[in-house]
């Protein structure tokens, strides 16, 4: 089976969300949709380190947080984006850049300016 067929299989089985389908199923299958999808395209993408699944229950999605690394010759840059993984829509991110000191975030139509305030926002997607 062809990696893309098994992608588009995971993607439909979690879409479904049948009532016979238990939570810990679709978390399951979310991720390793998330897992397929992080080695996948990490193979491209050095800067790309770290990921995080979660089913969100309540929002009935598989949502995906992908780390970005990316070292300057005077300080680090990291990303952090946050996606649902069906849909392929990005809710929003931080950047924080350390040689410059500079942090912004926001989540759909929230910004917020430290880690605190992102983890607060990421809070109802990324964990219930």
């Amino acid at each position: 089976m062809s990696a893309s067929l098994g992608i588009l299989m995971l993607a439909a089985t979690i879409a479904a969300a049948e009532p016979n389908v238990t939570l810990y199923q679709l978390q399951e299958n979310c991720e390793k949709l998330a897992a397929e999808t992080f080695n996948r395209e990490t193979a491209d993408d050095e800067d790309r380190v770290d990921y995080q699944a979660h089913y969100n229950a309540r929002l009935k999605k598989c949502l995906y947080a992908e780390t970005y690394i990316s070292p300057t010759p005077v300080g680090i840059n990291m990303w952090v984006y946050v996606s649902d993984l069906e849909e392929n829509r990005i809710y929003g991110g931080f950047h924080r850049s350390t040689n410059i000191g500079f942090f912004y975030c926001n989540l759909e139509d929230k910004e917020c300016h430290s880690e605190a305030e992102w983890n607060e926002l990421v809070k109802p997607y990324m964990e219930d």
